[in-house]
């Protein structure tokens, strides 16, 4: 029986990375889109969080349950079936007649990205060339760069197309998508097949031994910069809309977007700095920040917002790819994607919670009240995070 062919790995490498930026440009697309889904159907501000946040939750459950699960059937498989479901998910937007499908599309969406994104950081790690800094760098710049890029194509779609633009962007990913499945069945594998597949199903968290010291110090700045993905990829064209008065897609779409191509850059920029360098640099660049995004909403200045917005993300890339740098050589192989699962738990309740919690809290106090005690807790974690990579580790 003849052999199926194997791309080289460093065009599988690429491939990959193509592929999962694709994965996460489906994810962040629906940012400004919710609001045309909004004008159209008529629910309130809570659904739009709601909707937001359904993705981060369902993403950490399918974490928690398969987050090592290539670990144990191969990188592969578990890319392919993950792809293929993400597909599926594509199709319910496009067909969506209400915002209740809307959130069940974004619920399908996010256990397929939950089960493949350890899996894909994995096998970025593993495909790119041993004792370079490629790999984790990748890893970390692709899955934001993917969803600044949504948002960004997504508030393209909306003032080009109007109600037909979550047609078109979805079309297009989904032809994304299936490129990304034929890349994986070409792939090689990376990593050898290990007993205990339902035994890995248990919902569990693997930090290595060697590992935990460094998890627990970079945590009060992983959390931090995440709450500020949340308010940036939530609520940015809420915030844009009514807060700020402006009044365009194309400014919903480039808002939300800053923040993640921001990400992208800085986990590459700063790719060669010391890992405890990048984790100070990232915690004081998120205080200055956000502190910036908290003066230009009070004084409704979007340029100041979209300033802030960058130092932020440029400071919170730069702390993501050294948190990667900074963990791989810490997790020996067959643990690997179940690490990178735990940072990624971590990430996704930051994500999830706060947008939820705001948007219950809008309607009885308002909109500025919530940005404000919002942003007040990322600095006060970024802060905290800053001390503690300041003191010598224990």
């Amino acid at each position: 029986m003849p052999s199926r062919p194997v791309l080289p790995r460093r065009v599988a490498f690429v491939g990959f990375a193509a592929t999962l930026v694709s994965l996460y440009l489906a994810s962040g697309a629906p940012t400004p889109l919710l609001l045309v889904w909004q004008r159209e159907w008529g629910f309130p501000d809570a659904l739009v969080a709601i909707a937001f946040s359904t993705y981060a939750f369902t993403f950490l459950i399918a974490l928690l349950v398969g987050g090592s699960l290539s670990d144990h059937l191969g990188r592969t498989p578990v890319i392919i079936g993950s792809l293929l479901v993400t597909l599926v998910s594509i199709g319910m937007f496009m067909l969506a007649p209400s915002i209740e499908w809307i959130i069940a599309a974004r619920a399908v969406q996010g256990l397929a990205v939950g089960v493949v994104t350890a899996a894909f950081t994995a096998a970025l790690v593993e495909l790119a060339t041993p004792g370079t800094r490629v790999g984790p760098v990748v890893a970390a710049a692709a899955p934001v760069g993917g969803l600044g890029l949504g948002a960004l194509l997504g508030g393209v779609a909306v003032e080009l197309f109007d109600r037909n633009g979550d047609e078109v962007l979805f079309a297009l990913v989904a032809v994304l998508l299936a490129v990304g499945v034929a890349i994986a069945l070409l792939a090689p594998e990376t990593t050898t097949r290990t007993p205990g597949v339902l035994r890995s199903l248990v919902p569990n968290v693997v930090v290595p031994r060697a590992a935990r010291g460094f998890f627990v110090r970079m945590l009060p700045i992983l959390v931090a910069a995440w709450a500020t993905g949340s308010l940036f990829l939530g609520l940015a064209p809420t915030v844009v809309h009514q807060l700020l008065g402006v009044q365009s897609g194309l400014i919903d779409g480039l808002t939300g977007s800053i923040h993640a191509f921001g990400v992208s850059i800085g986990s590459v920029v700063f790719g060669r700095v010391a890992v405890p360098r990048a984790l100070r640099g990232g915690a004081a660049g998120l205080v200055v920040g956000v502190a910036l995004i908290v003066v230009g909403v009070a004084t409704a200045q979007i340029s100041l917002v979209w300033i802030g917005g960058l130092v932020e993300a440029l400071a919170f890339g730069a702390a993501f790819g050294a948190i990667f740098r900074g963990l791989a050589p810490l997790a020996p192989e067959h643990e690997r994607a179940g690490t990178f699962a735990a940072v990624y738990v971590a990430a996704y309740l930051a994500l999830g919670v706060p947008a939820t919690v705001a948007g219950q809290l809008i309607d009885p106090i308002g909109l500025f009240p919530v940005i404000i005690g919002w942003t007040s807790l990322i600095v006060v974690l970024a802060a905290v995070g800053l001390v503690i990579q300041l003191r010598r580790p224990r």
